[in-house]
């Protein structure tokens, strides 16, 4: 591994800890004074406002830094202001489509909830997190997210008390994207002012080309992923996703441990491909050797310890929370393993039209268990689906990769 991977990688554990103490201090504070339900509203609220962010992504998330981590130095700025018009011309008629959908179903939602977290996003339109992932900067994703966070975490401590204040939560959660996005442009307009210009329409529709297939394949893990979580509010209420989303915040928590190390390797993985395949082959061995093994007994630590976790972190009024969470625990594991084989491996080889086709299949195959499974045991029935079709979308890859000669244990 070379210096600029393990700054890279410092700078993201940097902030993934200082997000765990912020955690640490939020959640619990949230979870006992909101309770189950508000809790839960909020959860129902992002899940809704994450199909948004699916769509202004567009997979840029992955062909953005891949791309800019391969092109050369001259060509930034032309990728640059094409990724970032892309996304502008997406966030257009994603706000007017959402705005039509609020007014038809004002009835059955919590229309000013919906517009509290709303803010996550414009904060994903105006953030180039992936410029920086793109170029191995990463120090600065840290700090603009660390002042961001702070921000939010006083303000939640100062102004929100009690539980009518759910909606107040919910926006300060959500505005921490466009405080983060709005610094990194000013420092980015004072640092590099060559890289902003306006895109040629033939650059952002050849981004759009080329990232289709990854498109594709992030809806298809929206389909088995945020989801559930709507599905099970319009099967259940709003207590029931509370108890689902406590313990899968848990879950998002310990599954975060190995995202600095997914971060900052993808770009690394795409230069070294770039030079030979080989070499990421065998970068991408020692990867599953580090990663698996650390996610393994991050996994195990949960399972043991998901009874203490539940009554220490959420407290009594979350026992249903207890049971979930247990389901859940090898949840890092299993995405541990199969972010390698398919985002860090098959994206970076090629092999995308391969990656969506798995999505594909593990979306359907979701959509089998899910209605069942919810209906007789709600939210545990869900954590079942969800371990079900990770556990499949992970063995399904790497047995596509062996069938390919691509072997990374």
């Amino acid at each position: 591994m070379n210096k600029k991977l393990l700054e890279n990688m410092a700078s993201l554990f940097t902030l993934k800890g200082a997000e765990y103490i912020i955690s640490f201090i939020t959640l619990p504070y949230l979870l006992r004074v909101l309770g189950p339900e508000k809790f839960g509203a909020i959860a129902f609220a992002q899940t809704i406002i994450t199909y948004g962010n699916l769509l202004v992504d567009y997979g840029f998330n992955l062909t953005a830094p891949r791309d800019i981590a391969k092109c050369d130095k001259e060509d930034i700025p032309k990728n640059f202001a094409a990724f970032y018009g892309a996304k502008f011309v997406l966030f257009i008629p994603i706000l007017l489509l959402g705005t039509l959908l609020l007014a038809v179903f004002r009835d059955y939602l919590d229309i000013v909830l919906m517009l509290c977290v709303l803010p996550s996003l414009v904060g994903n339109v105006i953030f180039p997190v992936w410029y920086f992932q793109g170029i191995q900067e990463m120090r600065f994703i840290t700090v603009f997210n660390l002042i961001a966070r702070t921000i939010s975490v006083v303000a939640i401590f100062m102004f929100v008390t009690v539980q009518s204040d759910y909606r107040l939560a919910a926006f300060l959660q959500s505005v921490t994207p466009i405080v983060a996005g709005i610094i990194s442009l000013m420092v980015l307009y004072r640092k590099t002012p060559e890289i902003f210009s306006m895109p040629s329409w033939s650059d952002i529709k050849a981004k759009f080309k080329e990232g289709w297939d990854i498109f594709i394949s992030t809806v298809f893990i929206s389909l088995y992923t945020n989801s559930n979580v709507f599905i099970l509010g319009i099967m259940t209420n709003d207590t029931v996703v509370g108890y689902y989303s406590a313990a899968n915040k848990l879950i998002m928590a310990v599954n975060g441990l190995m995202g600095p190390i997914s971060s900052a390797i993808f770009p690394h993985i795409a230069a070294l491909y770039k030079e030979s395949r080989e070499k990421a082959i065998a970068f991408l061995h020692k990867t599953v050797r580090y990663i698996g093994g650390l996610s393994f007994l991050a996994s195990l630590g949960t399972f043991i310890l998901a009874e203490p976790i539940v009554h220490i972190i959420m407290g009594d009024s979350y026992e249903e929370s207890i049971l979930i969470l247990r389901i859940l625990s090898f949840f890092p594991f299993v995405v541990a393993l199969s972010n390698i084989f398919g985002v860090q491996t098959m994206v970076t080889f090629g092999m995308q039209n391969i990656f969506s086709r798995i999505l594909m299949l593990s979306a359907l195959f979701n959509f089998v268990l899910i209605f069942p499974l919810i209906h007789f045991w709600e939210g545990v029935g869900l954590s079942v689906t969800v371990m079900i079709v990770e556990s499949f979308v992970t063995i399904t890859m790497y047995l596509i990769l062996r069938k390919h000669g691509i072997r990374l244990f």
